[in-house]
């Protein structure tokens, strides 16, 4: 997926601008549109095309809209310019790209595919780009044009540690369990905080009945990532295989209690691919990451929440008490500051500096906050 990087380098000047907002309607008309129907350039239309230099003039704004569009999460508003450049610009090869990711982000892998086979067509040298096709491939369970496309991305990007997980995935679905072990076992060593190659590596072994191996893999998963239901669940069969019951209800309840907790998180994540303007939804996402235990990524998510109501008093409390749990003082400190600057007549948040302040032994900003309590719990 280097298309976007590429264009951010192009279009650095003019990113970070709202972007411009699109109404219901708009957003359901474009996902009703197929890329099938997209228009068809004149054969060698974009031959010599180079991702690396400046887009024609006319075609900056589209593209810019577009990339302002993703960053900010908003993949149909994305789609709406890239579906406009594409009609100005029949098979212009970055549109094509980014229409290809966006549409596999939305899930929708059938059209993914349409949009980057043509990219392919008109940029046959970009093969290195489409990693993301052969998860199209593997997600339609075409196992073996996954397995194919990923080795030719691996030709040319040896050390994508992505397309190396997706080629042992899609040799794992083909039958071939010991050549799928060796690339996960290469992804690992690439990146060796990988949870997911880890806990493939462990469901390979725990199917070939090689439970001690299994177990040792699957605790590796667990620990790299100890938020993910699937580590939890191969625990719980492997437990219950080495007859430690005790230990399998254990882990099987933390698999129950962990999954309902993603079903309901893939389902809030998918409405912000959507609209992404949903407050409700991202302070949703944060309560159930802090439900699993997982405070760093309620951190993120009351961080994108913050950045839709940065005055909204609630998020800041939250955040302090994430940064105190997590003890980053510095944090901390920087974040009370921000409480301090939005507080204005909340009650709470007074009493909050006031007790944070007292635990810093900061007094003059402790005397500073028990005073404007006092001040509106007397004007109550």
């Amino acid at each position: 997926m280097r298309a976007l990087p590429l264009l951010l380098g192009l279009l650095l000047p003019v990113v970070g601008q709202e972007p411009p907002a699109i109404d219901d309607a708009a957003r359901a008309a474009i996902l009703e549109r197929s890329p099938a129907d997209w228009r068809t350039a004149p054969e060698g239309t974009w031959d010599g095309w180079d991702p690396d230099t400046a887009p024609p003039e006319a075609l900056r704004p589209l593209l810019q809209r577009s990339v302002e569009a993703y960053l900010a999460g908003d993949m149909p508003a994305a789609l709406v310019a890239l579906h406009e450049l594409l009609e100005v610009a029949p098979d212009h090869p970055t549109g094509l790209h980014q229409a290809g990711v966006i549409y596999f982000r939305l899930r929708r892998y059938g059209d993914a595919i349409v949009a980057l086979e043509r990219y392919l067509a008109v940029a046959p040298g970009r093969l290195r780009d489409t990693r993301v096709l052969g998860h199209c491939y593997y997600t339609l369970g075409e196992y073996a044009r996954a397995r194919d496309h990923y080795r030719r991305v691996l030709e040319l990007e040896p050390e994508s540690v992505e397309a190396r997980r997706g080629l042992a995935l899609s040799r794992m679905r083909l039958g071939e369990s010991e050549e799928a072990l060796a690339e996960l076992a290469r992804v690992l060593e690439l990146d060796p905080r990988h949870a997911d190659a880890a806990t493939w590596v462990a469901q390979i072994l725990f199917d070939e009945e090689r439970t001690e191996e299994a177990r040792d893999a699957a605790l590796r998963a667990r620990d790299l990532d100890p938020y993910q239901p699937r580590p939890w669940f191969l625990l719980s069969q492997i437990h219950y295989d080495l007859g430690e019951d005790e230990a399998g209800d254990a882990a099987r309840a933390r698999f129950d209690e962990l999954t309902l907790i993603a079903q309901e998180l893939r389902a809030a994540e998918a409405r912000l691919l959507y609209d992404p303007r949903q407050p409700g939804v991202h302070a949703r996402i944060a309560a159930l990451h802090r439900q699993a235990g997982d405070l760093l990524s309620a951190g993120r998510a009351l961080n994108r929440w913050l950045e839709l109501e940065p005055e909204r008093v609630a998020i800041h409390l939250a955040l302090l008490d994430l940064a105190l749990e997590l003890e980053d003082l510095t944090a901390a400190d920087r974040l009370a500051e921000n409480l301090r600057l939005v507080a204005g007549d909340d009650l709470e948040a007074w009493e909050r500096l006031a007790r944070y302040h007292a635990g810093r032994r900061d007094r003059v900003r402790q005397a500073e906050a028990e005073a404007e309590a006092a001040r509106l719990r007397a004007g109550r």
